[in-house]
């Protein structure tokens, strides 16, 4: 019981960690161009920007669903599993002399959050009817999503939330998002006009 407990709690922290890191990875990585000398040249450090902040949200500003892109041509909307686990093991050595439990968690937690969000974010960019496409959870991220799209410095996450919560960068969407959203077919889990009692305000780009 206890182990399985430790389990739990292990997987619960390790979640809220990866929505930190994918907070700051998108945020830091992915919409910035590389600043530091050692990493200005480096191909795969711009390609990660240029695939992300410059393709993929070109392509995905106006209209938040597409057509898929032929085979090769999607990264930016795809996290490699395989490249999250061997990113993991070293962080999941440093654990290994304090936590057994906690060493063994983080390359799951890991490829679990790389697997659940290339399923999220295409069913967002490409839907194809996936089973989750039609819940409340699904058109609330969507909609956080979209909304990143309108504001790239806001909502990094794609669905674990914590890391927008903790760093202060979720976005407010005006009476225009509004429209455009219910345009897009992402508020059917909400009235046909959504009550706001608060005046909108522009997120800040």
């Amino acid at each position: 019981m206890l182990i399985a407990l430790q389990v739990v709690a292990w997987f619960v922290a390790l979640a809220v960690f990866m929505s930190l890191v994918e907070h700051q990875v998108h945020a830091k990585m992915m919409h910035r161009r590389p600043k530091f000398f050692l990493f200005r040249n480096v191909r795969a450090r711009t390609k990660i920007f240029t695939s992300h902040a410059l393709e993929h949200h070109s392509q995905y500003r106006e209209e938040f669903h597409d057509e898929p892109l032929p085979p090769g041509e999607d990264r930016g909307i795809r996290l490699n599993p395989r490249e999250g686990l061997i990113e993991s093991l070293p962080f999941a050595l440093v654990l290994a002399p304090f936590t057994t439990i906690g060493a063994i968690m983080f390359p799951i937690v890991v490829v679990l959050h790389h697997l659940t969000w290339n399923f999220v974010h295409l069913e967002m960019h490409q839907p194809k009817g996936r089973f989750f496409g039609n819940t409340r959870l699904f058109k609330q991220l969507a909609r956080h999503h979209y909304l990143h799209h309108r504001y790239p410095a806001k909502n990094f996450n794609v669905f674990l939330l914590a890391g927008d919560y903790v760093f202060g960068t979720m976005a407010t969407p005006t009476e225009a998002d509004w429209a455009e959203m219910r345009r897009q077919g992402l508020t059917d889990d909400l009235p046909a006009v959504p009550v706001n009692d608060e005046k909108p305000t522009r997120a800040a780009a």
